[in-house]
């Protein structure tokens, strides 16, 4: 028996831990019992754009398709293999489901480890498919796997984010604008960002998180959203990972033609009210982080792309750690507990929540 923590897909606040059958595997699978996760705000920006974005299409629910359940990063074992190269008792890093296991179809097998080729998974990005060998991972360390899956997946879409901006000469504006700048995926996008010295970073959070944020030092500015009209009027653009239309809409009125370019990213204000219609200035473009994985494989090849992700990424590890208090949960009505708070918004900036099955 195995049990999955499932999200109704139109009312995110209801869940359901649900109970099925182990299902014997065919030959060519496997099984992977989920160890553990991280259970962040970008899990429910997954889950806010689950339809949209297909996120929901990852790992269907028993229960059909009024249900949902939520991606998460993190490690899992294998527990029993029908597949050559694949051996019981290796340890994977990936994409999984909100549960205590996942059967696979492994395919281009090869030392950094595997696809998951299931056929509803086929047409689905091929970033989120893949499964890394822990054993032959050079950022793996057993010390380091909080860290790991908290940040990881979350600093590959700010080095995604910070190389578009660049690679459009950052619409012309000398400056960035983050909402949402406590989360984590801002946080990171900030820190590679600030590194440039021609542009400059601003954070826009709410009140209880402005010393945190400020805190983390990536941030040329801090303020609080209801001190936004403060901003000077410069050359901008806006990186929304808050979702939240009266925070755009204010960004943009207060900005006109000053506000060059706007890009939505995330949803940790899942809440708040998103209504129709065009804001004042520039439309608003979703940033898709496969769809830049894509150009720059084909620009520099796969692994040029991995070597410099890598190296960003030893450089933000130890800025990264120390922001963060890691509080550690067991098992999956923990993580059901966890996924309530996060997405109540009652977690402070600085705490992440791992969940240990």
């Amino acid at each position: 028996m195995t049990r999955v923590v499932e999200v109704r897909r139109s009312s995110l606040g209801k869940t359901q831990i649900v109970t099925a059958p182990t299902v014997d595997l065919a030959h060519g699978q496997v099984r992977l019992k989920i160890n553990a996760f991280g259970l962040t705000a970008n899990n429910i920006t997954y889950a806010v754009f689950g339809d949209a974005m297909q996120y929901w299409n990852f790992f269907p629910a028993a229960s059909g398709s009024t249900w949902g359940v939520v991606p998460m990063w993190g490690f899992a074992d294998v527990s029993e293999s029908r597949v050559e190269g694949v051996a019981v008792g290796e340890r994977f890093y990936g994409y999984l489901p909100m549960a205590e296991d996942l059967n696979v179809t492994p395919a281009r097998i090869g030392s950094r480890g595997f696809v998951d080729s299931s056929p509803h998974r086929s047409s689905l990005p091929s970033a989120y498919n893949f499964c890394v060998r822990c054993s032959s991972d050079s950022r793996y360390s057993a010390d380091g796997e909080d860290v790991q899956m908290l940040l990881q997946p979350l600093f590959t879409t700010s080095f995604l984010i910070d190389d578009f901006l660049a690679d459009n000469d950052f619409f012309g504006a000398t400056r960035v604008i983050a909402t949402s700048a406590s989360s984590k995926t801002a946080f990171g996008t900030a820190h590679l960002v600030q590194r440039r010295s021609s542009v400059k970073v601003t954070g826009l959070t709410s009140p209880a998180n402005t010393e945190f944020t400020e805190s983390l030092g990536s941030y040329d500015e801090v303020l609080a959203y209801d001190a936004l009209r403060g901003m000077a009027q410069e050359a901008s653009v806006l990186l929304d990972f808050a979702g939240n239309a009266n925070v755009v809409r204010a960004v943009h009125e207060h900005l006109g033609d000053s506000l060059k370019h706007s890009i939505a990213i995330g949803g940790t204000h899942w809440d708040a009210d998103r209504p129709a219609g065009q804001h004042p200035g520039p439309r608003q473009e979703f940033f898709f982080a496969p769809t830049q994985v894509e150009k720059r494989t084909a620009d520099w090849g796969g692994a040029e792309l991995q070597l410099r992700i890598n190296d960003r990424w030893a450089e933000f590890v130890p800025l990264a750690a120390a922001s963060l208090d890691v509080r550690v949960h067991h098992g999956i009505e923990a993580a059901e507990t966890v996924y309530h708070n996060v997405l109540a918004g009652t977690t402070p900036g600085g705490i992440a929540n791992v969940i240990r099955l």
